[in-house]
């Protein structure tokens, strides 16, 4: 169960992340689309803290919360 959860918040991490990078990405290369915002610089950068938050959680959750995998050892084949 311990591991279902993270996978999920991993999941949602990732696809906010994935969010704010596309939202970044259509701000640089269409600015026209992004008339009602003030300043398209003030706009991305609200977007960058966005993403890096997002970012920040996904690290603190791996760092500190997900259990380290255990490698079974390898079975020596004889030649």
């Amino acid at each position: 169960m311990r591991d279902m959860i993270i996978g999920a918040l991993k999941t949602k991490l990732l696809g906010q992340m994935n969010s704010h990078i596309a939202n970044i990405e259509v701000m640089m290369t269409n600015p026209v689309g992004v008339g009602d915002h003030p300043t398209i610089i003030d706009t991305i950068e609200k977007e960058l803290g966005a993403l890096e938050e997002s970012s920040g959680r996904l690290n603190v959750l791996v760092k500190y919360l997900e259990r380290p995998k255990i490698e079974e050892p390898k079975e020596i084949k004889d030649k």
